[in-house]
C-alpha cells in the first residue's frame, strides 16, 4: 500500500463517516471533479496508481473525452441520490477504488481527462 493509498483510506473513511446526511459530500466532489477537471484530481489518480502504465487502446477524440464525462456524471448523480438511503454508496465505493485499484477506474479518469488542460499529460497518464 503506497502513501497516496493510505491518505485516500483516510480521506474516505472520514466522507463515509459524514456521509450520512441528505447530500453525499463524495458524490458533490466528484460532481466538481468533472466539471472543472482539477489537476490535483489527476496527480490523485496518478500517484494513487503508482505511475503503472495500462496496455490498452487510448482514446484520441475529444467525443470520447465528452463521452466519458457524461457517463461519470449521471452515474454520480444516480449514487447522489442513492445516497439518500442509510447506506453512503459513494464512500463504499470509493473505499474500493483506493484498495483495489481497479484498471477501469484509471481508464475512465483518462478518458475524462483526455483534452483537458493539464501540462499535456495526459499520455503520462497512459
Amino acid at each position: 500500500m503506497n502513501a497516496t493509498q493510505v491518505k485516500c483510506l483516510l480521506v474516505f473513511a472520514v466522507l463515509v463517516l459524514i456521509g450520512f446526511g441528505p447530500l453525499s459530500l463524495t458524490c458533490v466532489i466528484g460532481l466538481v471533479v468533472i466539471a472543472i477537471r482539477p489537476r490535483w484530481f489527476f496527480d490523485l489518480v496518478y500517484n494513487l496508481y503508482g505511475g503503472r502504465p495500462i496496455s490498452y487502446a487510448s482514446p484520441t477524440s475529444c467525443a470520447s473525452a465528452h463521452s466519458a464525462r457524461l457517463k461519470a456524471l449521471f452515474v454520480l448523480l444516480g449514487l447522489l441520490a442513492l445516497d439518500i438511503a442509510p447506506v453512503p454508496v459513494a464512500g463504499a465505493i470509493g473505499l474500493y477504488v483506493v484498495i483495489a485499484r481497479p484498471k477501469w477506474f484509471k481508464r475512465w479518469v483518462e478518458k475524462i481527462y483526455l483534452g483537458a488542460k493539464v501540462d499535456s499529460t495526459v499520455e503520462q497518464f497512459s
